[in-house]
């Protein structure tokens, strides 16, 4: 068996390896969430225990300095494993620390332990399982349907009907209620949903264009300019932008 882990120009060879267990770190298995993962253990000589620290604390230095994995969907900062093992070889593989180098004083060697795991596949693995927590959630909201503005879908998450303008109830001097104002009420849209970046740019250009026209009846208009706030999302492993916007409409 041999193990070479290397980093940046930096390289650590481990000559008396004493374990190498190849496996898997497991997420969730009966999803087929796993990443391939290799544990390194044996005796150095304290100059290979130096070169090993070396790579390792350049590796965490960038790694420190690299965007949340998850939020950027991006590998980033990682080492190279070339290693082999029971008749199977693995050359550059790029791997993440997944448990820091420790050692023990023995003897004359120093005993190191430490792991490291394929960074793509644990990037995937996490990427896959906040895609499906967030299904989850989403599983656990009512559907409330979606509603067409111009030629954005949007998909709700209230309801969107009310009314608004409605007769107002006063008291008279000797405490009566009276009512005043017209007896009726508007029909409202008070519109809360999700869209696509695609979706809220053509809400944009139907809102320009329609406050420039004089609307006729028994259609909507907005009371209100939309707004938006936009958040990352995974959908099916992949990273994207997801608005939730709102906007008033009145029915004329």
């Amino acid at each position: 068996m041999s193990f070479t882990l290397t980093y940046n120009g930096e390289t650590f060879v481990f000559n008396t390896l004493t374990a190498q267990p190849f496996g898997y770190a497991e997420t969730d298995t009966q999803a087929g969430l796993t990443a391939r993962r290799w544990r390194f253990a044996g005796l150095c000589t304290p100059a290979e225990w130096d070169d090993l620290l070396t790579v390792y604390n350049a590796w965490q230095s960038d790694r420190k300095e690299d965007e949340d994995s998850l939020k950027s969907g991006v590998v980033g900062t990682t080492a190279s494993i070339t290693t082999n093992a029971n008749g199977i070889t693995w050359t550059s593989v790029p791997c993440w620390f997944s448990v820091a180098p420790s050692g023990e004083q023995t003897g004359s060697y120093i005993s190191v332990d430490g792991e490291v795991v394929d960074a793509y596949q644990a990037l995937e693995v996490l990427l896959r399982q906040e895609e499906k927590n967030k299904e989850r959630n989403e599983a656990l909201l009512p559907d409330l349907g979606t509603v067409t503005v111009g030629t954005t879908v949007i998909t709700l998450l209230k309801p969107m009907e009310t009314y608004e303008n409605n007769p107002q109830v006063a008291l008279t001097a000797a405490g009566s209620h009276y009512i005043s104002g017209p007896l009726t009420a508007s029909r409202i849209r008070d519109i809360e949903g999700t869209t696509t970046t695609a979706g809220w740019e053509d809400l944009l250009e139907w809102f320009e264009a329609i406050v420039q026209t004089t609307p006729v009846s028994s259609t909507w208009y907005p009371t209100t300019p939309p707004t938006a706030t936009a958040e990352a999302v995974i959908e099916d492993g992949v990273k994207t932008t997801r608005y939730i916007v709102s906007l008033r409409l009145l029915e004329i």
